[in-house]
C-alpha cells in the first residue's frame, strides 16, 4: 500500500483494540531487505505518537499475476497470524528474540502488517564483513535455540529459517528471528514450501503434518555457518567431523525423519548445560498430544491408533510392514492346550520305561 494515499488509518492490536495511524514514510531509513519478494516493507512514522514502525504490504507489482496476489496475501496474512499468537501467548510483553506485531488490518482491498523495526543485522551482511568472534558465538548459539523454544512453545513452526531471516545485534549480542510469512500451526498438513538446503525434504516435499521439529534442521544449518563460516548454500557437504563439540550439540538435528529430532528446548538444555534461561511457555512433551488430538477427533470411532512413522524396526528399515500380532483367538492359549501337553508327557515317561525294562 502507499502510505501517501491513506494519511489518516486505524489498526487492530493484536488484542483487537482500534488504534489511529497516521503513516509518514521514513526518507532518512534505508528499508529493510525483503523477508518475501511479494511484500514491501516500509519504515515509518506515525505522526500521531511519534513512534517508528515497520510497515508490511502487499506489493503491488505481485497484482500482475493472479497466483503471486494470491501468494503475497497468504504471506502477509502468515506474518499477522504468527504476530497474534506471540503477543498473545506471551501477554503483550516484549519478546526481543522475535519479531513483534503491533498491529494489523485486514481491510481487504489494501490490508497490512504493523512491525516494531527489525534489530540488528541480517545475518549474511554480519558474516561478510567478518566470522563471528568466540563470546558471540555462544551467544548467537543460545540466543537461536531460545528464539526457536519461545516460538515453538506457541505451536508455532517458522518453515522460512535462514540466514537472511536472523539477525544478529552487534551492540547488545543478541539475535532476533523475523520473516514469519511462511509460519503455521504444527499438526496442519504439510505444504512443498522453501528450498534447499535450508528446508528439510519433508517440507520441500510436502508430506505428513507440519512439525516443530521441521525448523530443528533450518536452525541447525544456520548455526552451523554462523559458527563456522561454511558456506552451506554453495556446498554439498556439510563438514561436522571437523567440528566435534558442535557435531555432539547437533547431535540427532539432521536425521531424515522430524520425530527423531531433538526438540528446541533439548538444544536450548545441551548449549546453556540443563539450565533453561526463561520459561517458554508450554513443554515439549505436551506438543506431539496437542498436534495429535485434532487427528484422533476426526478418526472414526473404534480406529486403531496410526503407526508412526518414527518407528524404527528392521522390518520398516528395510522398507517391509511390519504388522502386530493381531488380538482374537490367536493371541491367546487355547483352554485345553495345557492339560494336552500333560498327557503327551506322560505318554513318553511310560514309553521309555517300557524300552528300559524290556
Amino acid at each position: 500500500m502507499s502510505t501517501n494515499l491513506s494519511p489518516q488509518l486505524t489498526y487492530l492490536t493484536p488484542f483487537g483494540e482500534d488504534v489511529p495511524l497516521r503513516p509518514a514514510p521514513r526518507t532518512d531509513r534505508v528499508p529493510d531487505p525483503s523477508a518475501d519478494p511479494l511484500l514491501r516493507y516500509e519504515p515509518v512514522r506515525d505522526e500521531i505518537t511519534g513512534r517508528e514502525l515497520l510497515l508490511v504490504s502487499v506489493d503491488p507489482s505481485s497484482h500482475k499475476r493472479p497466483r503471486e496476489r494470491a501468494r503475497a496475501y497468504t504471506a502477509l496474512d502468515n506474518e499477522i497470524m504468527a504476530g497474534v499468537r506471540i503477543a498473545r501467548g506471551s501477554g503483550g510483553g516484549p519478546r526481543s528474540e522475535l519479531s513483534r506485531l503491533v498491529g494489523y488490518r485486514d481491510d481487504p482491498t489494501e490490508p497490512f502488517a504493523l512491525l516494531e523495526p527489525y534489530r540488528g543485522t541480517p545475518l549474511p551482511t554480519v558474516l561478510h564483513r567478518r566470522r563471528l568472534f568466540e563470546e558471540e558465538q555462544a551467544r548467537f548459539r543460545d540466543g537461536l535455540f531460545r528464539a526457536l523454544s519461545l516460538l515453538h512453545s506457541w505451536d508455532l513452526v517458522h518453515r522460512n529459517i535462514r540466514p537472511e531471516n536472523v539477525r544478529w545485534d552487534e551492540t547488545d549480542m543478541s539475535v532476533q528471528l523475523c520473516g514469519l510469512t511462511r509460519a503455521t500451526v504444527a499438526g496442519v498438513p504439510r505444504e512443498a514450501v522453501g528450498s534447499a538446503p535450508w528446508a528439510p525434504h519433508e517440507q520441500r516435499a510436502g508430506t505428513g503434518r507440519c512439525d516443530t521439529r521441521d525448523d530443528v534442521w533450518s536452525a541447525g544449518l544456520v548455526l552451523f555457518q554462523a559458527v563456522t563460516g561454511h558456506d552451506i548454500a554453495s556446498s554439498s557437504h556439510l563438514p561436522l567431523d571437523r567440528y566435534p563439540e558442535l557435531a555432539a550439540l547437533l547431535e540427532g538435528v539432521f536425521e531424515r525423519s522430524a520425530e527423531r529430532r531433538p526438540g528446541a528446548g533439548t538444544l536450548l538444555t545441551r548449549a546453556t548445560g540443563g539450565a533453561l534461561p526463561l520459561h517458554t511457555g508450554a513443554g515439549e512433551h505436551l506438543g506431539q498430544g496437542r498436534s495429535r488430538f485434532p487427528e484422533e477427533a476426526r478418526r472414526p470411532a473404534g480406529a486403531g491408533p496410526e503407526v508412526s512413522s518414527a518407528d524404527t524396526s528392521e522390518g520398516a528399515a528395510h522398507g517391509r510392514e511390519t504388522l502386530p500380532t493381531p488380538p482374537g483367538d490367536g493371541g491367546r492359549a487355547k483352554p485345553w492346550g495345557k492339560p494336552l501337553l500333560i498327557l503327551l508327557g506322560l505318554a513318553g515317561a511310560a514309553a521309555a520305561l517300557f524300552f528300559l525294562l524290556g
